[in-house]
């Protein structure tokens, strides 16, 4: 079985969907996640979960001593342009994994395992659940050489870590790293990038699987935006929604439920604003767990 390593990084306090969020990670019991927080994990701890305390000066500084690199972010948000960089941050924690990556928390995972097989990670070297860039939610890389090195393609990236503010260099900027530097108007011809892949012989698998609704990404059914699958439900690893029938899903992605700033028609995210979001616990996963607009709920059978 191909090994994966999974960096992740949170300061400040867990949101308070966490037990549930790690109860996700314990149910991928073969992949292995590490962590870098201040945050209390006493009791999210599990054996492939490995969690490093630390605050978040203190990480700021090592990623400068790793990277040599004027880097003085304004706040945590910051820490996402990192994340091409990672592997070699944090070569020590993936240095014996076939594949390394990197997750949000705003998010519950289902069976990674179902969706990248051994067979997929055996033909492919980038992988990303988008079908045009490098998804920032959550990918995976091959562990070389080239993949741990890319960053240093990704024009300016030094002075785009140097900003104090997040300039997004992951995503469609790795992307173009990855295609020699396209510039953004031939990134956006998708033939022509295509036609690159085939040309070079690029193992990228991105596919769309479908894990974060209300975007302009148009859905399995043509829909756009808020018309999106907006009921999701997880049971013990296993995500489903109430417009896809059996489909089941990689992850769901609550990233336009609890804010407006990426929902690119105008409406107002549903968990924006609320005092509480979650009403189940981890337990209640076992048997039923519902996603909506009105928040995170057990299902009472």
């Amino acid at each position: 079985m191909k090994s994966m390593t999974i960096i992740c990084f949170y300061f400040g306090k867990f949101p308070e969907w966490a037990p549930l969020y790690f109860e996700t990670l314990k149910c991928n019991s073969s992949i292995k996640f590490i962590f870098y927080t201040d945050c209390d994990y006493s009791t999210f701890e599990a054996p492939n979960i490995v969690f490093n305390k630390i605050s978040f000066n203190e990480y700021v500084q090592l990623a400068r001593e790793k990277i040599n690199v004027s880097f003085n972010p304004e706040n945590t948000y910051k820490l996402c342009d990192l994340r091409p960089l990672l592997a070699t941050i944090h070569y020590h924690d993936i240095k014996d994994s076939d594949f390394y990556g990197y997750a949000d928390l705003d998010l519950f995972f289902g069976d990674i395992r179902s969706f990248y097989t051994d067979k997929i990670l055996s033909k492919y070297d980038v992988l990303s659940t988008h079908e045009k860039i490098i998804s920032d939610h959550f990918a995976l890389f091959r562990n070389t050489d080239y993949n741990r090195n890319m960053y240093k393609q990704i024009g300016g990236w030094k002075e785009k870590l140097e900003s104090p503010l997040c300039v997004g260099i992951g995503e469609e900027m790795l992307m173009r790293a990855y295609c020699n530097n396209m510039n953004k108007k031939q990134f956006a011809n998708y033939k022509l990038v295509k036609w690159w892949y085939e040309l070079t012989g690029a193992k990228f698998y991105l596919k769309e699987q479908y894990t974060t609704p209300f975007t302009p990404i148009p859905w399995i059914d043509g829909t756009i935006d808020s018309d999106q699958p907006d009921t999701w439900y997880y049971k013990d690893g296993i995500i489903t929604n109430n417009r896809d029938g059996k489909r089941t899903f990689m992850y769901i992605h609550f990233m336009n439920f609890k804010s407006s700033k990426y929902r690119h028609d105008g409406t107002k995210a549903p968990w924006e604003g609320k005092e509480k979001i979650c009403f189940a616990t981890s337990e209640d996963m076992k048997s039923r767990i519902m996603i909506n607009s009105d928040g995170i709920f057990k299902i009472n059978n």
